[in-house]
């Protein structure tokens, strides 16, 4: 898949053209927009995006659950064939939760990847 390189929550532009970005960048950046996307945000889709607010943030959910949420989200990537060494880690101090994961990408590569929010 080929994607619009995002720099900054922008589009990168360089020497008037739109830069793109092929895999595995491509399945990264979408990924991360994926969690950065609050469910009910977009309102063409209310459905979309990552239930921060439904299932996570005051709900002190289990970390089965929360990371169930993680695999449910990420393994139905369209840039995906396959998942596994799933790790979520939260740092308190800075209230980042970071996750990464081995994945299989649908043109066979396997690649480390690792998103923090």
């Amino acid at each position: 898949m080929i994607d619009y390189d995002l720099r900054n929550d922008d589009v990168r532009v360089t020497g008037g053209d739109v830069v793109m970005v092929d895999e595995p960048q491509a399945t990264r950046q979408r990924l991360e927009q994926k969690f950065r996307l609050w469910r009910g945000e977009w309102f063409l889709n209310i459905n979309a995006g990552f239930p921060w607010l439904e299932d996570v943030l005051g709900q002190r959910p289990r970390p089965e659950v929360l990371r169930s949420l993680v695999y449910d989200l990420v393994v139905n990537d369209p840039g995906l064939r396959s998942l596994t060494n799933l790790t979520l880690a939260f740092e308190g101090v800075d209230r980042q939760l970071r996750i990464t994961f081995d994945a299989t990408l649908t043109n066979g590569v396997t690649e480390n990847v690792d998103i923090t929010l």
